[in-house]
Formats: C-alpha cells, structure tokens, sequence
C-alpha cells in the first residue's frame, strides 16, 4: 500500500536551534538510510520550507502508523511534527478502471 506522507517540521519554543539541527540530523541519516534500503520509495525537501514530502510502500495503515512513531524527529520534536498521510495508488490503475466503467462510466 503506498502512502503520500507531508511532513511539516515547527520548532517548538522550548526548543533551541541547534536541538532542532541535531534532530534533523539524525532524521537525514535514518531517511537515507531507508532510502538506500528501498524502505522509502521518495523523499524530498522542499526548498526554503521545513518540509518533506515521502512516498512510502507498506503492508498497511498500522505499519505506517509504526514507523512514523519511530523516527526520531517525531519522538524528539513531538508536538512540533505535523503529518498527513494519504493512500495513494497508480493512475494507470485508476485509468483502466475509468474505461472499464468502475467510476460511473
């Protein structure tokens, strides 16, 4: 099952600059790591925004619930982290089934 998953990154008022960074750190090694794993399918940053973009393909909307309480700038940051996730799937598929008549047709 893929996700589309925004990340929005607010620094907290009892958070310093430099905890943010560290933070950020160690979220850039465990991204890429997943990334060089094939854990993730895509991940971005949005240029001059504290936020990213991920595509990720999981079992389901437990697992997705699993890792993104385990990545470190969610457990560090807490309330500063804002998620959306949305299940997304291929617009092929989503084409066969306009002409197959599945959508009203």
């Amino acid at each position: 099952m893929l996700f589309f998953v925004r990340f929005d990154v607010t620094q907290p008022v009892n958070v310093s600059n430099k905890d943010l960074v560290e933070t950020w750190i160690r979220e850039a090694e465990a991204a890429v790591g997943a990334l060089d794993a094939g854990a993730v399918a895509h991940l971005w940053k949005v240029a001059g925004q504290r936020v990213v973009f991920m595509v990720i393909d999981l079992p389901s909307a437990e697992d997705l619930d699993r890792v993104l309480g385990g990545l470190p700038i969610i457990r560090e940051i807490g309330p500063g982290m804002k998620t959306e996730a949305l299940p997304i799937y291929d617009y092929r598929t989503f084409a066969a089934d306009l002409n197959a008549g599945t959508h009203g047709g």
